[in-house]
Formats: C-alpha cells, sequence, structure tokens
C-alpha cells in the first residue's frame, strides 16, 4: 500500500508538505505507522504540483526511484512553491509493473489522482470490468497497467459534472464490479484540481487504509496519516469529503 499527501492553499515551498514536518511523506516511504500492507513505500514518487503560476493545470514530476533516493528533491522542496499538491510513495501491489506509468499521482486536465489500497487479482476479471465500462477519452487515457490508473480512469469517465460525484460514481462502480466477482478491494482516494481537496475511504471485505485532514495554516491538507502534531481529524469510511482552504478553521 502507499502513502500520500495532498495541500491547497496559500503557495508555499513543496518541502513543507513533503519532507519538513516531523512525520513527513519521505519519513513515511520508510516508517508508516498505519501500513498494513508491505513495510516500505519504495518503488517510485510523484507529484502533481499546481505552481504559483495562474496555470490551472498541475505539473507532473514522476520517478522510478525511492523518494529517499531522488537527486532532485532537496531543490524542488526549497525552491518549488505550491499553492496545491498531491504526493505519493508507492509499495507497488504484487503482480503489477514497476515500470513508471504506473507512478502516482496520475493527472488528467486539471485534475490529479493518488490510490492508497489494491483491487484482489485485479488482472483476472476487475480490469476487464472496468476497462469495458469506459469510454473512449477515459480509456485511452490508460498509460499503464494498474488497478490505481483504471480507478482513475472511471473518475473521469463522466466530464462536466463536480469532482465530488465523479468520484462517488467511480466508488460505486467498483463496487457494483467487486461484488459481481466476489473480490475484496481497497480504495483510499486523494484528488485536487486546484481548487479542491477531495478524499474517501471505501473498501470492500476488509479494513479501509486511513486518510486524516487538517488545517495547514491557512490551508488545508489530507495525509495517509498524519504529517504532525496539529489536530488531524480521520476521514469517515464511506462518504467523499471535499475541503477548500480554511474550512477546517
Amino acid at each position: 500500500m502507499c502513502r500520500m499527501a495532498g495541500y491547497l492553499g496559500p503557495a508555499i515551498p513543496l518541502g513543507e508538505i513533503v519532507s519538513a514536518p516531523k512525520h513527513s511523506l519521505v519519513v513515511q516511504s520508510y516508517k508508516p505507522r498505519e501500513q498494513t500492507s508491505g513495510t516500505v513505500n519504495a518503488d517510485g514518487y510523484g507529484a502533481a504540483l499546481w505552481l504559483d503560476d495562474g496555470r490551472p493545470e498541475p505539473a507532473l514530476y514522476r520517478t522510478g526511484a525511492p523518494i529517499w533516493a531522488d537527486p532532485n528533491l532537496g531543490w524542488m522542496n526549497e525552491r518549488l512553491r505550491v499553492r496545491s499538491a498531491i504526493a505519493a510513495v508507492r509499495s507497488a501491489t504484487p503482480g503489477i509493473g514497476f515500470e513508471l506509468a504506473n507512478v502516482q499521482p496520475f493527472v488528467h486536465g486539471r485534475i490529479a489522482f493518488a490510490h492508497n489500497g489494491f483491487v484482489t487479482d485485479f488482472r483476472h476479471g476487475p480490469q476487464r470490468m472496468m476497462r469495458e465500462s469506459l469510454g473512449r477519452e477515459a480509456y485511452e487515457s490508460i498509460a499503464g497497467s494498474s488497478d490505481s490508473e483504471h480507478i482513475f480512469a472511471l473518475v473521469i469517465d463522466v466530464p462536466g459534472v463536480a469532482l465530488a460525484d465523479a468520484v462517488k460514481r467511480a466508488v460505486i462502480r467498483m463496487e457494483e464490479i467487486c461484488t459481481e466477482l466476489q473480490r475484496t478491494a481497497a480504495a483510499t482516494l486523494l484528488l485536487g484540481d486546484g481548487e479542491h481537496l477531495v478524499g474517501v475511504r471505501w473498501a470492500r471485505g476488509i479494513k479501509p487504509a486511513t486518510l486524516y485532514a487538517a488545517s495547514f495554516g491557512d490551508g488545508v491538507c489530507m495525509a495517509s496519516e498524519p504529517l504532525d502534531g496539529r489536530s488531524w481529524r480521520e476521514l469517515p469510511a464511506g462518504e467523499v469529503v471535499t475541503l477548500r482552504a480554511g474550512d477546517l478553521r
């Protein structure tokens, strides 16, 4: 399972989310506290970055290296200022490839997506059912082989609706597919569009993975595990939560 964190608010250095907190994403990559599958997140690092440049779509950075081995981490965390970000460190699900195309987050237009979880035996049944339910644009957006990117395709398959509504529809479709195939699955999702953070904890047959939210200065943050000593609240399971900057104050 993976670890992820998202921020929305006034522009701050990227490192205030990724590396500066006591239990930052860097620390969570090798010493997670609440990860129920796997021990380290060494299979890649990525970040969708809404820079302080007025553009609505995020810049995407991904590497197949562990976050602690990324030579770009220092200057990125110090010099890049972000008004929103979604960052993730990966622990690859067995059977799903290690190629860069499978490293999260994924981006489509203004929307960025990260997933912590899995679909049991994804390639034998669920993958085909997900693909066959997609329209052309969402189908052709899939570049890798991960269950995560297929879940994202379910989200972007309904253009023109609010992000939270698209997430709800995707989770309902996952529930239908996993029920029909009698598969366990977990999907803790974190998404953003530069104006909102959207999170949900869902699972079938097992306990959903964690996701917390907290005020972060004048902004808001969601993370797989609390980053620091702030007042973090665990999101309720089965509910789609949407936050704008300042909501948790």
